[in-house]
């Protein structure tokens, strides 16, 4: 929803120099879906007017389609909007018409058009459903919910994932951002600056990363400053099982 700014906006201003944040701190992947309001649209226009599509790693979906025709036709309207000939992960979104969908992006697939295929899901309920998925269809990337208070990830998809070599992107790292509303005023964690974290976006953020099993965490924000922060949170060690513990009790 972070790219659903008007064009000319203060909003739009702000996620040109959110991208450029974004690239020059070293991040690549963005994860968008054609049902974002204009998101692709937005994203699109920036990277093409600041040229940065060649270090992008653009994941979109097929979402709310039914049908190849329908996905298709999705899909060649996000390339349009997203001003590209090709996205690195194309991704069933929530699981919709899965069968159909997952079949449309293997083709692409073997056309060029992706460089991977994934499924998501942001609630925990679906992932029994994902268990099954991931181990009949071995995609090569899935994406999930996890963060310091929602962590039945852990229990059988992350290790499975890792064990069946999926990749894994996860989403709700700040619950929507209801978990900064459970530490308001509540000091960093005494550890926090030994393990180069100065903030509790970069505690939330570097908790998901620190599950092996977990590629790569998609924070969104359409501000400057959190862009930067967030991005503080990719560098350093995974966090110990001690400063895990630490933060699950902090949080609360």
């Amino acid at each position: 929803g972070s790219f659903e700014a008007a064009d000319g906006s203060p909003e739009f201003e702000a996620l040109r120099e959110v991208v450029r944040r974004f690239f020059a701190g070293g991040g690549t992947v963005i994860d968008t879906a054609p049902t974002y309001g204009v998101a692709e649209d937005r994203l699109g226009a920036i990277l093409a007017e600041q040229n940065l599509r060649p270090k992008a790693w653009i994941a979109t979906k097929l979402s709310r389609v039914q049908g190849r025709d329908q996905g298709l036709a999705q899909f060649n309207s996000s390339l349009k909007r997203l001003k590209t000939d090709h996205v690195e992960l194309l991704q069933v979104h929530n699981l919709g018409d899965l069968d159909t969908q997952l079949a449309l992006i293997r083709e692409l697939k073997a056309q060029g058009k992706t460089r991977y295929v994934g499924v998501t899901h942001y609630l925990e309920s679906a992932h029994d459903t994902l268990v099954q998925v991931i181990t009949k269809e071995k995609p090569d990337f899935l994406q999930i919910n996890y963060s310091v208070v929602t962590r039945g990830a852990e229990n059988r998809l992350l290790p499975l994932a890792q064990e069946l070599g999926v990749a894994v992107l996860i989403n709700r790292a700040f619950e929507d951002g209801k978990l900064f509303a459970r530490v308001k005023n509540k000091p960093l964690p005494s550890w926090a600056a030994d393990a180069g974290i100065t903030s509790w976006a970069q505690a939330f953020l570097r908790f998901a990363l620190s599950n092996p099993a977990v590629t790569a965490v998609i924070p969104a924000t359409g501000k400057p400053h959190r862009q930067s922060d967030n991005l503080r949170a990719g560098s350093g060690e995974p966090l110990t099982q001690a400063q895990r513990a630490s933060l699950i009790e902090t949080v609360g």
